[in-house]
């Protein structure tokens, strides 16, 4: 089950006018991740070169923020200067990592605090090559979370979102994962659930670049079992709702090939530490977006803003997302007065269905994709961009049962219309 798009609001971003700007500054990273679509192939970029590609972002990206990214983007020797940088340039530089380096080095998140991190989203889960760490649950890994995400919150001021690439061996964990964050929705301000990814090596499909068949496959994303990459979007959505009846997605991107795909699903849940009253709805999103846009110039996808300032249930007069959890909300207080007296807090949740190929090899990319990345002056899907550096264009995917492509023009039109 998925939500109806009638239900939802699609996000205004666009090649554009995107709020996200990813930055990859290094491919070099401290731990390996299953799924990892990042080869080490050049190493550290140089401050130059980065520098360039935030001129880039902010000349024809519009971004509010900056995901800087890797590789690890904790380990190259000049994160400082390129955090100030990026927020010379007015916008927010948010950190992806692992964490490893914030356990060996607890103190460097004051520094990049003071250098301009506008905050951090941690990438923790079990499928993880992480030292002292393997081997071990999902479960397991809430204590480490909650390590990292304290250490966040004791440097003030900082956003920390939490991310899992879910695989079907670990989906039934996203329940546990939600209750746990919305326990520590003071200290959490998001999820990220990523569906698990990877070219089939099974033998359906034959790929193809600049025209010619690749016999060996060099980029890190593949799987010789295609019933690891079944798992949707929609499949994570019920999940979460089984840990929150009350959760209702008010946002989405659709896919760039099928007119039913829902590639990201976006919501703001709204609620207090041992409660959680309900979501914005469609309506509501509309407003942040469209108000944002209107006073900033751009359109937003983090923030900063943990508390939910309680004047904004007045959103219920147009929303009616926001008008169910005010209710609830009152009902909490009718139950336990002393609710009226606490904090409401907001806590994001971003499910994300990354590329699939289709039966007849055309590849379904997220319609408007807010994480795409500079490569020679221009923007590509920075999940696909080891492809660039390895054979100068997308991999094209052909099933066995058809034809071979007559041109490679074609094949890139017939995979990327």
């Amino acid at each position: 089950m998925r939500p109806p798009k009638r239900e939802m609001y699609r996000m205004p971003w666009s090649l554009n006018d995107n709020p996200i700007g990813w930055l990859e500054i290094t491919d070099i990273c401290n731990i390996h991740c299953r799924g990892c679509y990042r080869r080490n192939l050049t190493g550290h970029k140089t401050l130059e070169q980065i520098k360039e590609e935030i001129d880039f972002f902010k000349e024809w990206r519009n971004c509010d923020n900056i995901s800087i990214a890797g590789g690890e983007p904790l380990v190259h020797p000049q994160i400082m200067e390129i955090l100030s940088y990026i927020k010379a340039k007015g916008m927010k530089p948010l950190i992806l990592t692992n964490g490893f380096k914030i356990s060996q080095e607890p103190s460097i998140i004051k520094e990049l605090k003071k250098a301009g991190a506008f905050g951090f989203t941690l990438h923790v889960d079990s499928e993880q090559e992480r030292p002292h760490w393997q081997g071990k649950t999902e479960h397991d890994l809430l204590d480490l979370r909650l390590e990292y995400a304290r250490r966040i919150k004791e440097a003030g001021g900082l956003h920390c979102s939490v991310g899992a690439t879910v695989y079907p061996g670990t989906i039934d964990s996203v329940p546990e994962i939600v209750r746990w964050a919305n326990k520590h929705i003071d200290l959490i301000n998001g999820l990220v659930f990523i569906a698990f990814r990877a070219a089939p090596q099974d033998g359906t499909y034959k790929y193809y670049a600049n025209g010619q068949q690749i016999e060996n496959v060099e980029v890190s994303y593949t799987s010789e079992d295609d019933h690891e990459i079944d798992l949707t979007s929609a499949d994570i959505y019920e999940k979460v709702r089984e840990a929150q009846p009350n959760y209702q997605t008010s946002a989405y991107l659709g896919g760039s090939q099928r007119v039913a795909s829902v590639k990201w699903l976006l919501n703001a849940q709204i609620g207090g530490k041992d409660e959680m009253y309900g979501s914005l709805g469609k309506k509501a999103m509309e407003i942040v977006q469209a108000g944002h846009h209107l006073r900033f110039g751009t359109y937003m996808a983090y923030t900063s803003l943990s508390k939910f300032p309680k004047l904004a249930f007045l959103l219920g007069l147009f929303d009616d997302g926001v008008r169910k959890t005010h209710a609830n909300y009152w009902k909490a207080i009718r139950r336990d007065p002393m609710r009226f007296f606490k904090p409401v807090y907001t806590q994001s949740i971003g499910i994300i269905q990354a590329p699939d190929i289709l039966v007849d090899g055309r590849q379904d990319m997220c319609d408007s994709c807010p994480d795409m990345t500079v490569w020679n002056g221009d923007l590509v899907h920075s999940c696909r961009m080891d492809e660039w550096r390895l054979y100068g264009t997308y991999m094209v995917a052909q099933p066995n049962h058809v034809a071979e492509p007559t041109s490679v023009s074609d094949s890139i039109v017939s995979a990327n219309r």
